[in-house]
């Protein structure tokens, strides 16, 4: 079997540098799809009346994509035959979409006061593009209310057919708390899995400590705590390190339970192959060195429930 999910973080992907990206879009496709189980389509940030944009640029407005005819304004016009591709060519099965980043709790509080609104547009990403997931990049403050916040807007994606991710740093109690609020509020566990950041402010994180404090919660209704966890780490061009350093970080994880990882991020990926060349490390060497690391193999692949 296979590590699940070996997930990236696509730093505007298919986006960036649009018209001329630091690698051509189609190319990036083919090396999502040699390892790659989990695209997450980072950032998303909702502005005031529930738009989503992608970054800083307009993605969706009253339930419509919003393309860039002019270069100028909306998303690139090939994002559908990318995604298309991207979900169809190879390894990829889960397209999601991540809200938030550091320092951006507005998104959150811009959601909750536009509750419909965003719904109606997580709801065309989800049947134009075949979104499967949102991820909750939260790195706000962590208050009682701000948690009642994060559960609704949990009960939200869940009410779309959807699952949630979780990608804390910090907090393990608000979590924790978050998962058991959603499991006593909703009959049933929304979040699939926690993208757990193990680089820049959450580079002490231990996944396994992560992992014992989610089993030791009461009421979560999560089956494996271990495989319920996702540990995260930067790649070269994202202050992080490369395949072989990665697959020795795994290692040290090999036999406790978690049974994947996630790259941050593509942007650090395209703009280092742009600079070295051909050999400069894709996808698929970090997606090998995760596999080889927890000691799988790379074909099939399992599924965290939560």
């Amino acid at each position: 079997m296979s590590a699940y999910p070996i997930a990236i973080y696509g730093n505007g992907l298919f986006q960036d540098g649009y018209p001329n990206p630091p690698v051509p879009y189609a190319t990036q496709v083919q090396q999502l799809n040699a390892g790659i189980t989990t695209v997450i389509l980072w950032s998303i940030h909702i502005h005031a009346g529930g738009d989503l944009y992608l970054n800083d640029t307009l993605f969706v407005s009253g339930g419509q994509i919003q393309y860039a005819t002019d270069n100028k304004s909306g998303v690139n016009p090939d994002f559908p035959q990318l995604i298309s591709a991207l979900m169809t060519g190879g390894s990829v099965r889960d397209l999601l979409v991540s809200v938030g980043a550091w320092g951006t709790t507005s998104d959150f509080t811009a959601w909750l006061a536009s509750r419909d609104q965003v719904k109606a547009n997580l709801a065309v990403l989800k049947s134009t593009f075949g979104v499967t997931g949102v991820d909750f990049d939260y790195e706000g403050d962590y208050t009682a209310q701000d948690q009642a916040m994060i559960v609704t807007l949990t009960q939200d994606v869940g009410s779309l057919g959807l699952f949630a991710t979780y990608c804390p740093y910090t907090a393990t109690s608000f979590w924790t708390g978050c998962l058991t609020r959603v499991y006593t509020e909703a009959g049933t566990q929304l979040v699939k899995w926690m993208n757990l950041q193990c680089y820049a402010g959450g580079g002490g994180n231990s996944p396994t400590e992560w992992a014992q404090a989610v089993q030791d919660t009461p009421g979560t209704g999560v089956a494996d705590a271990y495989a319920f966890i996702v540990p995260g780490y930067g790649v070269l061009g994202a202050d992080g390190g490369d395949p072989a350093s990665l697959e020795q970080t795994f290692a040290g994880l090999a036999g406790t339970g978690i049974t994947g990882g996630f790259l941050w991020n593509s942007g650090g990926i395209w703009s280092t192959e742009a600079s070295d060349g051909s050999g400069a490390p894709q996808p698929s060497d970090y997606a090998a060195a995760i596999n080889a690391g927890l000691g799988v193999g790379s074909t099939a692949k399992a599924t965290v429930d939560a």
